[in-house]
Order: structure tokens, then sequence, then C-alpha cells
């Protein structure tokens, strides 16, 4: 278990600056640090933001999903993301075990001026601009910004040096670090599988696997199934149009991240929609897709019966879940170009298990483009 360091503020408080320092100072220091850039992130789950209640919502549990995910990986990060509702911080505190705010204290002026002077980094341009007009949702403008009730570090950023206060988030990354202890060193080599195939075709239950496996031959891997995401991200509530869509890029962004970082990762998603993988192909560096072939009419069984259970390791089957109605995934696409195609209905589990490892050693002796 890593930490996590979430810089809050207005718009133009300097989150992004405070955050680049302080990450490469901490390499400096040989401490390994990821910083999850909110705005950098949204081009990719929202390419066409509307900045809507609902989106944002979505986003910003992406954002904290990444987070737990990278920090249960050993990977420390530092979330650079204005988070103007205090619950979606909270949600972070609450998921992760070695947290903290830094509350980042500007006048609205000093950050209207300084958003105005901005010329690079990943920000939207004008977002002072756009306040007060019709349907405008700016922090701290058109909707609240609801700063930490008890942050673990507070700086005023309208007079304070950014080197000093970059001096003083280090500091207190650091005392995670001798708190609980260094990371492992990352593997030289890292990639990412994406299996693929209708509900019930038995994706989850390879991919457990496969990392079983793996984790025997010294080889750790992050297994990413989709349900896990469905549930951190919708809370309960139904799952919208908009929500598939974000919580599948969010899957594809996620094993970016972990391998980017040195984490190897397995998807296990069915991700009906070709254009979902192809979206994960183009950002993870080693990639492969697994399609598995199996009869609609046996895949509808296996998901009546909680999946493919074949003994030992199932994947736990949420309450509300087991009692709807298998999912039929209609407009399912097949893989144009997959890597590998594992026939369910017909192969035995752990030959698709070796079948699988062997890809995976192709990927970790593979040149990279």
């Amino acid at each position: 278990m890593s930490w996590a360091i979430w810089i809050t503020g207005l718009p133009g408080s300097g989150k992004s600056l405070l955050a680049r320092r302080a990450a490469q100072a901490l390499a400096e220091l040989n401490e390994r640090v990821v910083v999850l850039e909110l705005d950098e992130i949204r081009k990719t789950l929202t390419p066409a933001p509307t900045y809507s209640d609902a989106e944002r919502d979505l986003v910003y549990r992406a954002l904290v999903y990444m987070a737990v995910e990278l920090t249960e990986a050993g990977v420390p990060v530092i979330i650079d993301a204005t988070g103007h509702r205090r619950a979606w911080r909270d949600l972070a505190r609450a998921s992760i075990r070695r947290f903290a705010e830094v509350q980042l204290d500007c006048p609205l002026e000093v950050c209207r001026e300084r958003e105005r002077r901005r010329t690079g980094g990943h920000a939207p341009r004008g977002i002072y601009a756009r306040a007060g007009a019709p349907g405008a949702a700016v922090p701290g403008v058109d909707v609240p910004y609801e700063p930490a009730f008890a942050p673990e570090l507070t700086l005023d950023t309208a007079a304070g040096e950014p080197g000093a206060a970059a001096a003083r988030i280090v500091e207190l990354a650091r005392s995670f670090a001798e708190s609980g202890g260094r990371p492992e060193a990352a593997p030289a080599v890292s990639w990412a599988i994406w299996i693929t195939g209708l509900p019930g075709s038995g994706k989850s239950t390879l991919a457990w696997r496969v990392a079983d496996v793996l984790a025997a031959r010294g080889i750790t891997v992050r297994v990413l199934e989709l349900e896990a995401v469905r549930g951190f991200l919708c809370a309960g509530r139904p799952e919208s149009e908009l929500a598939r869509e974000i919580i599948h890029r969010a899957v594809g962004y996620t094993a970016k991240l972990l391998t980017e970082a040195g984490v190897s990762a397995i998807v296990a998603a069915t991700a009906p929609r070709r254009a979902w993988r192809e979206m994960a192909r183009g950002l993870v560096v080693r990639f492969a897709e697994v399609q598995l072939v199996c009869p609609r009419e046996l895949c509808i069984e296996r998901e009546r019966a909680a999946r493919w259970q074949l003994g030992g390791r199932a994947p736990v089957q949420a309450p509300a879940r087991a009692a709807a109605p298998p999912d039929l995934a209609l407009d399912y696409e097949h893989s144009l170009r997959p890597e590998l195609i594992l026939h369910t209905d017909v192969q035995d589990l752990w030959r698709a298990v070796e079948d699988v490892v062997r890809l995976v050693n192709r990927l970790r002796h593979r040149e990279a483009p």
C-alpha cells in the first residue's frame, strides 16, 4: 500500500505547478510518483466535455479509482485536481489508507489573473472568462468550491514562493514514505492484456487464473474487472450511456497509468464496442487483445449460473447482479486483430491459461514501438 496526496484549490491557485515541482523533487530523491492531472485525463475520459454535474461526478470517481489502483500497486500518487465538491476528496480519503489533502489558499481575483495569463499546460483556456454565462459551471464562481475541513497542509499560494510550497509537499510525501516503507522496485518491462468476449465467456476466471500463475513466477499483475470499475463509478446508480462510455475509457486509461508506472495489468471486460479496446491499444505501449469465442446460448447459461465457475478462485458476485437477468451484449463487436483467440466452449481452462501466459512472455520480450 502506498500513498496519495490531493492538491486542491481554485482554478489558477497553482495546483499543477506545485504538483510538477513536488514530483520532480521526489524523483531526484529516487521516489517514483505519478501525477494524476485531471485536465490531462479528462481529454481521454470526455473528449468533448460538457461539465455537467453527472459527468463531473463520474470523472472525479474515475480519478479516485485510478489513484486507488496505483496506490494498491505500490505507486505513490499526487492528484492535481480542483475537486470543488468535498465529497470527491472524502471518497479518496476513505478509499486510500495513506491519504492527505493539500489546500491551496489564493484569492479569486489572483486566480482569475493567473488564468487570464496562462499559456501552457493541459487546462482549458479562458476558464473564468466563461463564468456567469448561461450554463457555466466554473468552481468558485458559478458553483461553490468547498475547501477542506481539516487538510493535512494549507499553503498560501498568493504570497508564498512556489519552491518553498513544493518543498513542504515533498516533506509531507516523505513522511508517508518513511512510515510505510519504500515500495518495491518496478519491473523493467510492463504490459497490458485485454480479455474480451461475450458475458459468460470466461473472462474473469481466465484473468485470475493467469494472474495466479504469473504471481507464482514472481510476476505481479493487477486484474481490472469491469464490474469493480462500474461499482466504484456508479455507486449503486443505474448505468447511463454516459457512465458506460466513461467507465470503459477509465479502464483503458488505468491500464495505461499502471504500465507506465511499471505495473502490468490484465483487463477482464466485455467492452462491446471495439473502439474502447482500440483506444487502450493506442494508449499502452505493450498491449495485446485476447478474444474469447463461445456460443451465445452457452454464455447466457454461464451468466445465469454466476459465470464460469470451474473450481478454485471465482470472482465475487455482487448480490444485486446475482438476481439480475444475464447481460446479452447485443451490440458486441468482435476484435478485428486479436493477438490470441480462445474457444472457451471447447478448450480446457488450463490450456487457455498456458496460451495466455505464452502471450505474456512474447509481450515482455517484444521491442517497444
